[in-house]
């Protein structure tokens, strides 16, 4: 099969997401006088985790992730907050916070937008992706840019994907591959989307799901190999 259309998620693939989470997360809880440290950082990471779980079982709706899971982690310290609130001042520390490559995934990028149509396929609110994008100083690598909010759906559900290929061009689909850190999101994403698919794991991750990507990377350069 010939690869020509390249979907890439942005966060933890493009970008190091939990270093931007990280720092959105400090400040956030200053706001609150709240002294946070790493194992705190890490309880909200996975009270985070399990509201966006319940959004994709259909358990909540996103405005109730988007709020609900900051009421949930400050109630941890017996705090009574506006989740709105809160999540409209992590958000936007989110978009404020510097970027951070990989190792070679910026020189890899400049390397295939010659060779290959480029596409962001991302979860997330519309205007924080845009503003964080934006900043990365590569989006004009991009062919098309698509977060879930713009779309309608979220990564993995197929409509997100018909989506992508109505605008893109539905012929593209037997040619492209989807690129991705999330073996439940971008992975099982590009399955029901039938499409190539490649786990990008940095991190060493255990994949302790029964889905099984195409491919395994863990620096974007390596997909070289597995696309000419």
């Amino acid at each position: 099969m010939t690869i020509k259309n390249l979907l890439i998620d942005f966060d933890d693939t493009l970008v190091d997401f939990h270093d931007a989470e990280a720092y959105a997360f400090d400040k956030l809880t200053k706001n609150y006088n709240l002294k946070t440290n790493k194992a705190d950082l890490e309880v909200f990471m996975k009270v985070n985790q399990a509201h966006w779980d319940a959004f994709q079982k259909n358990e909540l709706t996103k405005d109730e992730v988007l709020s609900k899971r900051f009421e949930a982690y400050f109630k941890l310290h017996g705090l009574v907050i506006d989740g709105s609130e809160a999540d409209y001042i992590f958000r936007d520390e989110l978009a404020n916070a510097p970027i951070k490559h990989f190792t070679n995934t910026v020189e890899t990028l400049d390397i295939l937008k010659d060779n290959y149509d480029l596409y962001i396929v991302t979860n997330g609110v519309l205007e924080t992706q845009e503003r964080r994008i934006e900043k990365t100083n590569i989006g004009h690598w991009f062919k098309g840019v698509f977060v879930s909010e713009q779309t309608g759906y979220q990564k993995p559900m197929p409509e997100f994907f018909d989506y992508v290929f109505d605008k893109i061009g539905e012929e593209k689909r037997e040619e492209s591959m989807i690129i991705g850190d999330s073996v439940t999101s971008d992975i099982l994403g590009g399955k029901n989307a039938e499409i190539v698919t490649c786990w990008f794991n940095p991190r060493k991750k255990v994949n302790e799901t029964t889905i099984r990507p195409d491919y395994t990377i863990s620096a974007l350069d390596e997909i070289v190999a597995h696309i000419q």
